[in-house]
């Protein structure tokens, strides 16, 4: 067959014609052109970095741990109804939800606590070292305020969660500390409780503290009772029951009154 396609090629050249061109090696060309482009075009195209390097899983936590204390918020004063009808004064405090942070070890630390966060904030808020504390204990978000607390029972891990039900028990006794509301500066009568000097009969002395002490000494003793700055000082409140804890709302009933005013940070105990 070859032979008899040169040989009328070779006619067609000695009478003058052109032989017709072959198209089938043309198109056996730009199939192969096609083909390399598409596999360069799939070669080209960019992995996405979530099928390249995949999430690892998050790590499994033991239950809660309980704790001596969590971290709260006072919310205000509220009145509830006990079994027998009774009207008893309580104090709302939006306990929690807490989460461990750091863990502090008797082999590294010299002691066993449990660094607990309170209150999510931004995270541009945060410096940087502080930024990787939080990111060590894989928490989304960092917490505004930190507190350690001894751990009284379990097993505690950063990244866990702790909420007033895993720590507390409606009818436990507790102690409350925060900060108590600040009233300025003050004279002694309202600071301390002077009873005052005479109001009538010509007496000039009403709320002075009038004597600062002994002459003999020439100078004032420490401790001295004086006008000064009242409140804004730390106050602990011990002695109060836990009426009743709403799990759903992450909320406590103290009853009786708690030191601080409404939106105060405050730092619920065992006693």
């Amino acid at each position: 067959m070859q032979e008899e396609k040169q040989v009328s090629e070779v006619n067609a050249q000695a009478n003058g014609e052109q032989p017709e061109p072959t198209t089938e090696p043309a198109v056996a060309d730009s199939a192969q052109s096609a083909d390399a482009t598409e596999a360069q075009e799939a070669s080209a195209e960019p992995v996405s970095a979530a099928e390249a390097t995949p999430t690892p899983p998050k790590r499994e936590l033991p239950p809660p741990p309980v704790l001596k204390g969590l971290i709260g918020r006072k919310l205000g004063m509220t009145h509830i109804f006990d079994e027998n009808g009774r009207m008893v004064a309580v104090t709302v405090v939006e306990l929690g939800p807490c989460h461990v942070v750091q863990v502090r070890t008797p082999e590294k630390d010299g002691y066993h606590a449990a660094q607990i966060g309170f209150e999510p904030m931004k995270t541009q808020r945060v410096n940087k070292p502080m930024r990787g504390v939080f990111k060590k204990a894989e928490l989304d978000k960092p917490l505004r305020h930190l507190k350690e607390f001894e751990v009284v029972d379990g097993q505690a891990m950063s990244g866990q969660e702790v909420r007033a039900e895993h720590v507390f028990t409606e009818g436990e006794t507790v102690k409350v500390t925060g900060t108590s509301k600040g009233k300025g500066f003050a004279g002694v009568v309202r600071r301390y409780g002077f009873a005052g000097g005479p109001m009538t009969h010509g007496s000039m002395t009403h709320r002075r503290p009038l004597s600062s002490g002994a002459t003999g000494p020439q100078r004032v003793f420490k401790g001295k009772r004086s006008p000064g700055r009242m409140g804004g000082e730390q106050v602990t409140t011990r002695n109060l029951t836990i009426v009743k804890i709403l799990a759903d709302k992450n909320r406590v009933l103290i009853k009786g009154a708690v030191p601080g005013g409404r939106g105060s940070i405050v730092y619920v105990q065992k006693q």
